[in-house]
């Protein structure tokens, strides 16, 4: 079975406590500034995980679609207090999203992209964001750096919380250009063991991409403070648009 079909359920909340609601309130207001979308704008929370970036988004007066595949996350995206009738929840995957031209604004946060093994199939995902905008739509992907990742790569650590145990291996995969992670949860002696494995792109790849799949690149950004991207970066953010022809 696909590692992302396995892992994200209640562990992978335990793995990454730190992705709370102050870091999506922060990333938000950030996403809300550079886009200038009116009240009511419809915006797809691709990936959506347990909603916390949903939260906020419907707070500030957007219909807010949420899509995920993972049926544990939307369950706790669902029970999440601030969420309104303008949050509408969808299971899919997102290289089919079941919607057609109907989007503002195509959010995805946190490395939701370079799931898959095949390029083909990460462009399908690109493909599939330029189908369900509108023409003129913003399209905005938080990713990771490739170069700041492999430079600063972690082989392993481990830590104590809550009366469990998590162990991580991490190694960068240079034939497959992938950055890859071997977890295990250690909780009242039973180990359950689950990875990670995503596609590192370079900025120029991620820009290939998108001009293949319709969309263009409009801004880069190496954080959500603003700055430059560079190679020294934490982070890779994309913006910009479907054409409006």
């Amino acid at each position: 079975m696909a590692w992302y079909k396995e892992w994200f359920g209640e562990d992978y909340l335990k793995v990454y406590p730190h992705r709370d609601d102050r870091e999506a309130k922060t990333q938000v207001d950030f996403v809300a500034k550079f886009l200038q979308l009116i009240n009511g704008a419809r915006v797809l929370d691709l990936g959506c995980g347990m909603g916390r970036h949903a939260v906020e988004l419907s707070q500030r007066g957007y219909c807010v679609a949420c899509l995920d595949l993972s049926s544990v996350l939307l369950h706790l995206a669902k029970k999440r207090s601030g969420l309104t009738c303008r949050a509408h929840f969808v299971q899919a995957d997102m290289r089919r999203i079941p919607f057609a031209g109907v989007f503002d604004a195509v959010l995805i946060f946190f490395t939701t992209f370079g799931y898959f093994k095949e390029d083909e199939e990460n462009r399908r995902t690109l493909v599939s964001i330029r189908e369900v905008l509108k023409p003129g739509g913003w399209f905005f992907l938080d990713y990771l750096n490739k170069e700041f990742v492999v430079s600063g790569l972690v082989p392993s650590d481990s830590c104590f919380r809550n009366g469990y145990e998590i162990l991580q291996e991490r190694r960068y995969n240079q034939k497959e250009q992938r950055i890859e992670k071997k977890i295990k949860i250690k909780e009242n002696g039973q180990v359950r063991e689950y990875r990670e494995s995503v596609r590192l792109y370079t900025l120029a790849e991620m820009q290939a991409m998108l001009t293949v799949a319709g969309l263009t690149l409009a801004k880069t950004f190496g954080d959500f403070d603003g700055s430059d991207f560079t190679s020294a970066s934490p982070r890779l953010i994309l913006a910009g648009k479907r054409e409006a022809n």
